[in-house]
């Protein structure tokens, strides 16, 4: 009974051992993921500043386009999304 005892023990420990090792995998995998999506976000906002740069810089240069352009957007944003 002892040696019973003893054996489900020492099965208890090395399943907790492994489910400890593979949480840490787990855990080190996320944290890379993480890491890279972070990344990723910091060079959208860089682009989104970039895109936003160049439309200020068009509608400084040529405004009344730029109008033309939003008005015409808007028209048809409009026309879209109208259910008449």
């Amino acid at each position: 009974m002892e040696t019973t005892k003893r054996q489900n023990d020492e099965n208890i420990d090395r399943m907790s051992q492994s489910a400890h090792k593979a949480i840490d995998r787990a855990a080190s995998v996320a944290g890379d993921y993480a890491e890279r999506l972070s990344a990723k976000g910091e060079q959208l906002m860089s682009m989104r500043e970039d895109w936003l740069d160049t439309a200020r810089e068009y509608v400084r240069e040529k405004p009344l386009q730029a109008l033309g352009i939003a008005l015409a957007a808007g028209y048809l944003l409009h026309l879209i999304t109208s259910r008449d």
